[in-house]
């Protein structure tokens, strides 16, 4: 169950911090970019302590 876990937070946090990226000169969804991005390194770093070793 970790291992799904720790796959599924790691790859909804990359989605998420290139959503945040993609189109950030746009100054409509400003606060939604950094958002995603914010979201998205913590769903990574969630990821990588999932992975290690306990």
């Amino acid at each position: 169950m970790g291992f799904f876990a720790m796959i599924l937070s790691f790859f909804a946090g990359l989605l998420l911090i290139v959503f945040g990226f993609y189109d950030r000169k746009s100054q409509n969804r400003k606060i939604l970019n950094r958002f995603s991005i914010i979201v998205g390194i913590c769903l990574v770093l969630f990821a990588v302590w999932l992975g290690l070793p306990k």
